[in-house]
């Protein structure tokens, strides 16, 4: 305890700028040390080590000329995996390797999402699917479970019908459509398609958040449509980010190329743009990191300099909670990663280490 006390008040001087360079030297051999002996195997933060790790090398070398809003930041980033490290260092030693999955109801805790989807059929018909199962096939005559496991429905190869995926909050679901494409749909999505594409095109309609790996066809343009925005792919990999509560859809390439067309306006994507739609004619692109954006299909949290509104609602979406502003919204950013198969508790430990106080009320998490 005396350590980690130690290292934090570093931190703290750190984020005032008020550490010396004996300090900051010290602070990072202890970041070195720390994530080459302790934190060891710990992959879904390595990214974070790394990114962090350059943050205080490149402090050093220019110290005198930092300014106090970037070294702020740069602590906050450094804070934030300290707290990360501290929480997974405690469950190693705990020997849990379950304790995600069982949480007490004394406890006020909410557990992660999970594979959760339901299929609706053109009759109106309504399937919940498997959580056992992480996907679904559309095959020539049959929707089966990814492997084949089990047929969900049977289908007339003769005939199209519309078929609807849809995610609630806190769920997550794979489509293998007719021609191949794989689609991931994020919590709280809804995906539209047919259980067979026409000759001349592939179209789907998607709200929330989705992952596209759509199977290349001269032949048969890919089209997604989303809140007034149409993309046009005919073999590539994107995200869409199209959620009603959100100010804009995101188009984030990853590879490949893609065309939009959003109220007349068009856009041409090469992998590492990311476009951004109003509803009105306001459209424009640029260069983005583009793991921030995927890492929700992954199973994991990227947070790069994420403000806490946005961080929040990611969290809202997850673990199916309302998220209530006691006061005016914390001027907070964050970065780091983490593993979404843990509970929101856990997350929020986050918070309490940047003095952002809050409770957990059932359903409701409220920053105070």
């Amino acid at each position: 305890m005396e350590q980690r006390e130690k290292i934090r008040n570093l931190f703290d001087r750190y984020s005032k700028g008020q550490c010396t360079p004996e300090e900051q030297a010290h602070l990072h051999k202890w970041f070195n040390h720390y994530t080459q002996n302790e934190a060891h195997g710990l992959d879904n933060l390595s990214s974070s080590f790394q990114t962090d790790q350059r943050i205080l090398s490149n402090d050093q070398k220019r110290t005198s000329q930092i300014k106090p809003k970037i070294r702020h930041y740069a602590a906050a980033v450094l804070i934030l995996t300290l707290a990360t490290l501290f929480f997974f260092q405690h469950k190693q030693e705990s020997n849990d390797k379950n304790q995600h999955a069982i949480v007490s109801h004394k406890s006020n805790d909410v557990l992660p999402g999970g594979n959760r989807a339901k299929l609706t059929l053109a009759d109106g018909t309504v399937i919940d699917l498997s959580t056992e199962e992480n996907g679904i096939v559309v095959g020539a005559d049959e929707i089966a479970y990814n492997g084949g496991s089990e047929t969900i429905v049977n289908l007339d190869g003769n005939t199209t019908n519309q078929l609807v995926l849809s995610t609630p909050v806190g769920g997550t679901y794979q489509l293998t459509l007719s021609d191949g494409t794989q689609v991931w749909l994020n919590a709280g999505s809804t995906l539209r398609y047919p259980s067979h594409f026409a000759k001349n095109e592939r179209l789907v309609e998607i709200e929330g958040e989705a992952y596209f790996s759509v199977s290349k066809d001269k032949h048969r343009p890919f089209r997604v449509l989303s809140r007034g925005q149409k993309v046009e792919v005919l073999g590539t990999e994107f995200n869409v980010s199209a959620y009603d509560n959100d100010n804009s859809v995101m188009t984030t390439l990853v590879s490949g190329a893609i065309r939009l067309d959003a109220n007349g306006k068009e856009l041409t994507l090469v992998p590492g743009d990311q476009s951004e739609f109003w509803g009105t004619d306001n459209l424009k692109k640029q260069k983005v990191d583009i793991q921030p954006f995927i890492a929700w299909k992954k199973g994991e949290f990227y947070f790069e300099n994420t403000p806490l509104t946005d961080m929040l609602k990611q969290l809202s979406r997850w673990y199916d909670v309302e998220v209530v502003y006691e006061r005016k919204v914390p001027n907070e950013r964050f970065s780091g990663a983490m593993s979404r198969n843990v509970t929101l508790q856990t997350v929020l430990r986050l918070l309490k280490i940047s003095e952002i106080n809050y409770r957990l009320e059932k359903n409701k998490l409220i920053i105070e």
